[in-house]
Parts: C-alpha cells; sequence; structure tokens
C-alpha cells in the first residue's frame, strides 16, 4: 500500500514539474513573441515587414516617441488625427509623427512631450492643438486613466505588456495570421475617415444645443485655470527647449460651438481664456501662434463637419498650408483684432437659418 501511494505522490510530483515546466515555456515563448514584435514600440522601432495595428494612442504613444525616427511632432486631441504627415513631409520637408490623445489636457501633452525629451533628440518643430474645454480645467486632469506600465521605466511593470493575453491575441497573432495590410504611420489614428458623414444634414441631425442659461458667466471664469495649466503643463518645455520651434495652433470648432457658448452665456469667458494662452506664448520667441477659429468661410459651411466641432481631412491640410505660408498667424500686435473679429461673428451670425 506504502508503494502504490508513495508511486503516485511520485507521479503527482513528476506531473506537476512537467506542467510547470510547459507553463513556463509558454510563459517565457509569449514573452519572447511580445518583446520581438514589440506591438506598442516599449523596446525598439517596428519591425519593417510585420502588419502593425495603431490604434491604441494610450498604450502606444510613448513607445513611438520613444523609438521611431521622426524630426518634429504633432500633438494635440482628436482635432488633430486627421492630420496626414506626408503632408509636412512635402510641404515644409519634416519628418513628423503624430501623438494625438482624444479630449487631450495639458497634462495629457506635458506627459508625452517628457518621454520625448527623455528618450529621442528634441525635434526641430512641434505642431501642438489647443482645445479650450480642457484647458479650462484643473492641471491635475488626465483625459482617460494612464497605463503606467508604459509611461514609467520601471521593467517590473513591464509584466503587464508580456503577459497581456489582448496584446499577445489582437496585437502580435491576428495581424500576422490575417495578413491584414498594416496601418500606416502617416495616418496613424486617423484611417477611420467618414467621408460621406461630413455635411450640414449629418451635423445638424445630431446637434443637440445646450439650454439656455439665466446666469451669465465672468469674463475671467476660466482665465486662472488656462494660465495654470500653461505655466505647470506647456510653457517649461517650450523655454527648456528655445532650439525647437512651437507651431501652437487653435482649431477651428464649427460656429455651433459658439452657439452653445452663447446658450451658456460664456463667450466673453471663452475669448479670454484665448486670450489669456496666446499671452502667455507670446513671450517665448520660439512659438509661432495660428488661430484658425474666425474664418466665417470654414467655421460657418457645416459641410466640412462631423459633429459640432470635428472638421474633415481637407481642413488638416488647409492647416498645414497655413504652418509653412504663415497664412492665419497672428502675432502679439494682431491677435487681439482677430479675437474681436470672432466675437462679431458670433454675436453677429445668424442660426436661425438652422432653426436655432
Amino acid at each position: 500500500m506504502k508503494i502504490k501511494d508513495g508511486k503516485q505522490v511520485n507521479d503527482k510530483k513528476r506531473w506537476l514539474a512537467v506542467f510547470g515546466a510547459v507553463a513556463g515555456i509558454c510563459l517565457l515563448a509569449m514573452m519572447a513573441l511580445v518583446i520581438y514584435v514589440d506591438p506598442f514600440f516599449q523596446y525598439h522601432k517596428p519591425l519593417p515587414e510585420f502588419p502593425y495595428v495603431l490604434d491604441n494612442q494610450l498604450n502606444q504613444n510613448p513607445g513611438i516617441a520613444k523609438n521611431t525616427e521622426y524630426d518634429s511632432i504633432i500633438l494635440g486631441s482628436s482635432m488633430v488625427v486627421q492630420f496626414n504627415t506626408q503632408w509636412f513631409e512635402e510641404i515644409l520637408g519634416l519628418n513628423t509623427m503624430k501623438l494625438p490623445y482624444n479630449a487631450a489636457h495639458a497634462k495629457d501633452q506635458d506627459r508625452i512631450l517628457g518621454i520625448v525629451e527623455k528618450h529621442h533628440e528634441m525635434p526641430k518643430a512641434v505642431f501642438l492643438g489647443i482645445d479650450l474645454l480642457p484647458y479650462a480645467n484643473g492641471t491635475d486632469i488626465d483625459a482617460y486613466p494612464v497605463p503606467e506600465a508604459y509611461y514609467d521605466d520601471n521593467i517590473f511593470n513591464d509584466v503587464e505588456y508580456w503577459w497581456n493575453k489582448d496584446v499577445l491575441l489582437d496585437y502580435v497573432i491576428a495581424p500576422y495570421i490575417g495578413k491584414d495590410e498594416a496601418d500606416d504611420f502617416h495616418i496613424i489614428y486617423g484611417k477611420n475617415y467618414y467621408g460621406e458623414y461630413y455635411n450640414k444634414e449629418n451635423v445638424l441631425s445630431n446637434y443637440v444645443p445646450e439650454e439656455k442659461s439665466e446666469e451669465v458667466v465672468p469674463a475671467d471664469a476660466y482665465v486662472e485655470a488656462a494660465g495654470a495649466n500653461m505655466e505647470e503643463h506647456i510653457l517649461p518645455h517650450i523655454k527648456g527647449n528655445p532650439d525647437t520651434e512651437f507651431y501652437v495652433f487653435f482649431p477651428p470648432y464649427s460656429i455651433l460651438f459658439w452657439y452653445d457658448c452663447l446658450q451658456d452665456n460664456d463667450v466673453d469667458a471663452r475669448l479670454a481664456e484665448y486670450d489669456t494662452i496666446m499671452q502667455s506664448l507670446f513671450a517665448c520667441d520660439n512659438v509661432r501662434v495660428f488661430f484658425f477659429q474666425n474664418d466665417p468661410e470654414l467655421i460657418t459651411d457645416l459641410d466640412r463637419y462631423i459633429d459640432y466641432t470635428h472638421y474633415d481631412r481637407e481642413v488638416n491640410l488647409y492647416m498645414t498650408e497655413c504652418f509653412a505660408s504663415g497664412k492665419k498667424e497672428v502675432t502679439v500686435e494682431t491677435y487681439r483684432r482677430e479675437l474681436e473679429e470672432l466675437r462679431e461673428l458670433v454675436n453677429g451670425f445668424d442660426f436661425s437659418v438652422w432653426g436655432l
């Protein structure tokens, strides 16, 4: 009986040892495969022939910032995802990489710029799109929870990357087995372009205006937050890299955005926010400022938009051309006149043509 029991114990130990060895080999193989392909680019630049899926800004941007080749970058929110970096090569002669975050706050820009500065030669040019709404929020706000494993230099955190079944299945195995066409780094995150939905009828049918507020928002309501976001998150990078030229631009939301501001009674507050941000930028010699928001032919043409803020790819091309030509650039001498033009456009526009 003892011999039989001993044999059973030995069999169990042997099977446990075999299982442990197989499991260990599988884990090592998984780790090796993820590191070799490196779909989030934590360790090396993209493999030339692998069909990478580029659809995860939070997880992929830090690795792209560290380990790809570029001499300029585009930063901003969903307002910049339709830029094609080939335009920057053809028009501006720059090898540009796009590193956007949907709904980006100033803290998001700060974080990715810090990675660029630490792990990559600082680029010749930075194209930074600034949105009004997030810069009126607190300085400690992220657009989305940040996966620290991809942003810090702690290798022990990388177990979340090495042994992540979604990474293995969705970003390594599926693209390779399916022989999917590789996503294009020139249009990274911007491939889903729904051209047929960029039209006035679609915009108006999905637009729900703000309720009319009885209270007027004080003109300085957003000034403190905007100034703090610039001082804490943006200006240190501009001042700390005097050899880098920063093209800071304000994207052209449609006139419907400003109808909401009229409803909220905060037009003056939003214009003061613009003023605060621009003033801080004009104090730096390595900054050029471009203001697209007061272009009536652009922002009142709803056929260019898919909703009340997001414009089509042709608008991104137009902005690229302006970066090269200097059109729509504003200076410390001219920017307040541009803001006043916007105020007059918003206050004088006949929204009743759209039943508003």
